[in-house]
């Protein structure tokens, strides 16, 4: 992921953390960023391969639901994710769908079950 993408997402209020694999080692690094009723979030698991989703805030970690979400390289996600409008926005999205299943974290992952 670019600086620039990174340091735009934490000027943004991102928190982010990263997610080691069975060995310690650094699988993914997942962002996050709370909304009244959304959370966005980020998961780069390498320069070429993020998943970025807005999903519907109901207090758990991981809804399965999501309004909008986005896969590419690291720096085109967390630009996709960047110019999303802010719920209640004009242009916002609102229409709920099933969360892609590469928003999974780790040891549910579809690399776990392969």
């Amino acid at each position: 992921m670019s600086m620039e993408s990174l340091a735009a997402l934490v000027d943004r209020g991102f928190y982010f953390q990263a997610v080691p694999d069975e060995q310690g080692e650094i699988e993914v690094v997942v962002g996050s960023y709370g909304w009244y009723g959304y959370y966005d979030r980020i998961h780069v698991w390498g320069e070429d391969e993020a998943v970025a989703a807005r999903e519907l805030s109901d207090h758990r970690p991981f809804s399965g639901t999501v309004v909008w979400s986005y896969e590419g390289g690291a720096a085109d996600t967390a630009l996709a994710l960047l110019e999303l409008p802010k719920p209640g926005e004009p242009g916002a999205p609102t229409v709920a769908r099933a969360a892609p299943s590469s928003l999974w974290l780790p040891l549910l992952s579809r690399r776990r079950r392969q």
